[in-house]
């Protein structure tokens, strides 16, 4: 049997952690979490499944989903607006961690015309409901979708979350950000494009 050498592990290690989840982490503390929750408002109706996902060259794909009256929405609808698309997972740690920023971030760029719009990778029969009930205990205001292989080929199979993908106005991916960043890493990066 071969044993890697110790520094060659220890590079290997650090590399995990830094990128991202690729099995289940629950080291960030449920009361750390609840610290960013908006109290007074529900938001579990903020959460839908994806359909019609549309590949398009040299731009963001377009997708849908339903809102909580019924109505299809789809990602056109954000066109005019810097926009980052969060992919995510309940169980992912690294998610739960960088979560607190997004929701601040996400009510502090509101009125820059900055949206950020959260798809959850989760795969479970009740994935859908399963988000509903994390979004609803975190307090998450923003729009979340539950992802599906379509979705995901169509922004070139994330490999690890969290992975993040800012959008311009016109619809053109200028930055993929694999793993966790600060919230002031994600506010220079989206306002920068916001002007």
């Amino acid at each position: 049997m071969t044993f890697l050498p110790v520094h060659t592990l220890a590079i290997v290690v650090l590399l995990l952690l830094a990128i991202g989840c690729g099995q289940k982490d629950d080291s960030k503390t449920e009361e750390q979490l609840r610290q960013t929750q908006v109290q007074s408002t529900d938001t579990s109706g903020n959460v839908a499944e994806v359909f019609g996902v549309i590949k398009r060259p040299n731009t963001v794909p377009n997708f849908s989903w339903k809102d909580n009256g019924g109505k299809t929405v789809d990602f056109d609808n954000f066109h005019g607006k810097v926009t980052l698309v969060n992919f995510w997972a309940t169980w992912c740690g690294p998610c739960k961690r960088e979560l607190p920023d997004l929701i601040a971030l996400s009510q502090e760029l509101a009125a820059l015309n900055i949206k950020i719009l959260g798809v959850a990778t989760d795969r479970a029969p009740n994935a859908v409901d399963l988000v509903r009930t994390f979004v609803k205990e975190h307090g998450i205001p923003y729009q979340n979708i539950v992802s599906n292989d379509d979705l995901e080929d169509a922004f070139g199979n994330p490999r690890a979350i969290p992975t993040s993908f800012l959008v311009n106005a016109n619809g053109k991916i200028t930055q993929t950000i694999i793993g966790i960043r600060s919230k002031e890493f994600y506010r220079q990066a989206m306002t920068a494009l916001a002007q």
